[in-house]
């Protein structure tokens, strides 16, 4: 587990990130895992985590690594327009703002290959087990960043068109 700049920022990492054509990304913001296939921090989602899904309908700003970049800081350069989870995990499809000069940047960069993608909590939502199993993670963000927790599930793959 990562904690932002502020202190109460945190964030894990999914699937890949897939360019869809005009600015949509899609790919699985969050997998599930195993104790004997968790992150770098060793900690692992499941089907039976409490993500809070109803909290906000949704509506999930997206940032370029959690707000991190000191060029881009905290910036919503896209949201989240579909979610829905499945035996892999929880798959999510974006909307970037290629009017946004930044936005389209991450946007080129994740045609190339370069990004996973990244989900962000705060640390009062996230509760975790001793055996590192994630019980509640109330997402409050996507992000697409170039550092995943889970490197072997991050691979970026674009696509050309829908």
């Amino acid at each position: 587990m990562v904690i932002g700049h502020t202190g109460t920022i945190i964030h894990k990492q999914g699937q890949a990130i897939k360019s869809k054509g005009s600015g949509i990304v899609e790919g699985y913001l969050i997998s599930w895992g195993t104790p004997q296939d968790a992150d770098l921090e060793g900690q692992y989602f499941t089907p039976n985590t409490d993500l809070g899904l109803n909290w906000f309908n949704g509506n999930y700003p997206v940032l370029y690594h959690h707000g991190l970049d000191n060029t881009l800081g905290i910036k919503v350069i896209g949201r989240i327009t579909a979610v829905k989870t499945d035996d892999v995990g929880l798959w999510v499809r974006a909307q970037l703002n290629l009017a946004d000069t930044y936005a389209r940047e991450v946007y080129d960069m994740v045609q190339t290959k370069q990004f996973g993608w990244s989900s962000g909590s705060i640390d009062h939502l996230v509760k975790v087990a001793p055996d590192g199993h994630i019980k509640r993670w109330v997402l409050v963000e996507g992000s697409i960043t170039p550092t995943p927790a889970q490197p072997r599930k991050t691979t970026v793959r674009a696509f050309k068109s829908i």
